[in-house]
C-alpha cells in the first residue's frame, strides 16, 4: 500500500483530471515524441490518450519514451486503435468533437477558435506527413498555431503542448463547468493509480533483486 503522503497525492491528481478532454495521435513513429506528449497530458490533467497505429509499427506506450515522459506514461490510460477511420468514427459516436491540428489556410487560429466543448478530442498526426486525409475529412474542424518565422511547423510534441494548454486555458476562463470530473470518475482514476502503484512496486522490487544478484555474480567472477 502507498504511504499516506503518496495516497493523498494520488487522490489530488485523480480529482484534478479534466473531464471530456482527450488527445488522438495518428501514426507517430518516434516514441520519444509520444513520451513528451504524455508528459504534457499528465501536466494538464488529461488521463486518456488515443493512439492510432495504422501505417506505423505498434509499440507499447508504457514501456518506451521513458526519458521524455519522465515515467508519467505509467499513470496514463492508452487506448490503442489500428484504423483511423474506425477510431475517429468511434469517438464521434461517443460524442467527441474532433479538432484536427493542421497546416491549412482554412484552419482557425488556435487562439481565436472557440474550444469550449463538453467533450473535445485534439488530433495530431505523423511527424513528417501530419494527419492523414481520412483524419482531416472526419475531423469536425481544423485549427492551426499562427507562426511568424520561416518554419511553418513545429515538433508534434510542442504543437500538442501548446494546443492542450490553450484548450485548458479556455476551459478555466470560459467554461469551467466542463473542466472537473465527476466524483465517480475520480474514484475510478484513483483505483487505476493504486493498481499501477502496486504493479510498479512489485516490478521495482524484482529489478532490485535482479541487480543484487548480478552484483554478487560480478564480484564472484572478479575473484576467480
Amino acid at each position: 500500500m502507498p504511504t499516506e503522503k503518496r495516497l493523498d497525492k494520488l487522490k489530488r491528481v485523480a480529482e484534478a483530471r479534466q473531464a471530456g478532454f482527450t488527445v488522438v495521435i495518428e501514426d507517430i513513429f518516434d516514441p520519444h515524441n509520444l513520451g513528451a506528449i504524455s508528459r504534457s497530458c499528465d501536466a494538464f490533467g488529461i488521463q486518456q490518450i488515443n493512439i492510432i497505429f495504422e501505417t506505423q509499427p505498434e509499440f507499447d506506450p508504457k514501456e518506451v519514451g521513458k526519458n521524455s515522459s519522465t515515467a508519467t506514461n505509467k499513470w496514463l490510460d492508452y487506448r490503442i486503435h489500428h484504423s483511423t477511420t474506425a477510431a475517429l468514427r468511434t469517438l464521434k459516436h461517443e460524442g467527441w468533437q474532433l479538432v484536427a491540428a493542421a497546416i491549412d489556410p482554412a484552419a482557425e487560429s488556435i487562439f481565436e477558435a472557440d474550444l469550449c466543448a463538453s467533450k473535445i478530442a485534439l488530433l495530431f498526426g505523423n511527424e513528417k506527413t501530419g494527419l492523414s486525409r481520412e483524419a482531416l475529412k472526419l475531423a469536425d474542424r481544423q485549427v492551426m498555431i499562427p507562426m511568424r518565422g520561416i518554419a511553418q511547423s513545429m515538433n508534434v510534441s510542442v504543437s500538442a503542448a501548446l494546443c492542450i494548454y490553450e484548450v485548458t486555458r479556455q476551459r478555466l476562463e470560459r467554461c469551467p463547468q466542463y473542466l472537473s470530473v465527476a466524483p465517480e470518475q475520480a474514484a475510478k482514476t484513483l483505483g487505476y493509480f493504486l493498481d499501477m502503484h502496486e504493479r510498479l512496486g512489485s516490478r521495482n522490487k524484482r529489478r532490485r533483486v535482479e541487480r543484487a544478484k548480478q552484483r554478487r555474480s560480478n564480484r564472484a567472477n572478479s575473484n576467480m
